[in-house]
This record gives structure tokens, C-alpha cells and sequence, in this order.
């Protein structure tokens, strides 16, 4: 069987899903983020999942956004308006192209119905975040 191959989530896009996922809940672990991200949601994050959060979470700190609370142990601590928002649109796009991706034929040809993706059809919404400027 075909695997229908995309780019990974990776930048700016997984930072904002994973801060969108710790907005949802009070404090998460590294762990409970892979499971959500990877094996709940679908997302392909290319590597080794654990270090590739990890590694978003500590810029994330480091932006005031997230605070490290204990040893691979997270939580929201505070964003803009305007940052939560676009933070949670990009999130809920990229969470439909992933149900989409995986509810669609393996027929790559096949176009994504139902699924508004500013960057074209078929292509992710991380994969040119220039359209989340203007939201």
C-alpha cells in the first residue's frame, strides 16, 4: 500500500499546535503531547517525536508562552490575543488536512473536499504560513 507522503510538522506549525494543545489542558507531558500529536491526531513529525517537542517546547519557553514546571512536564502560562488566535486557527486547519489526508483515498490525485487550505489544494497549512499573517 502507498503511503501518502507530506512535509513534516515542523517550526513555527508545531509550535503552535503544541501550544494550542496545552492551552486545552492545564499542564501535559512530553508524552501525553506525543500521543496527542502523533498517535491521536495523525501528524508527522519526521524524527524521533519526543525530541522534536521537546526541542519546540524549549523556544517556546524561552518566548514566555509555555513554563517548564518540572522535568518533561508543561503548561500554558500567556500569549497575545492576536497570537491565540492565529495560534488556534492554524491548529484547527492543520487539524482537518490530517483527518482529511487520512479519510481520503490513497489516490493522491484526489482533491481535498471540505478542507479550506489558503496554501492550495492538497498541500498542508504548514506548509507556507504566509496566508496566517492576514487572519
Amino acid at each position: 500500500m502507498d503511503q501518502i507522503t507530506h512535509p513534516p510538522l515542523r517550526g513555527r506549525a508545531l509550535r503552535f499546535i503544541l501550544v494550542d494543545e496545552l492551552m486545552r489542558r492545564p499542564e501535559m507531558t512530553v508524552a501525553e503531547l506525543v500521543t496527542a500529536l502523533v498517535h491521536r491526531t495523525g501528524f508527522d513529525l519526521g524524527g524521533r517525536a519526543s525530541k522534536i517537542i521537546s526541542d519546540a517546547l524549549r523556544w517556546e519557553t524561552r518566548r514566555g508562552r509555555v513554563v517548564r514546571i518540572g522535568r518533561g512536564r508543561y503548561r500554558f502560562s500567556h500569549a497575545a490575543r492576536s497570537t491565540t488566535r492565529r495560534i488556534g486557527t492554524l491548529a484547527t486547519r492543520s487539524r482537518a488536512w490530517v483527518v482529511a489526508i487520512m479519510r481520503r483515498p490513497l489516490d493522491v490525485t484526489t482533491p481535498l473536499v471540505g478542507v479550506s487550505t489558503p496554501s492550495g489544494a492538497g498541500r498542508p497549512p504548514w506548509a507556507d504560513l504566509r496566508w496566517l499573517r492576514n487572519t
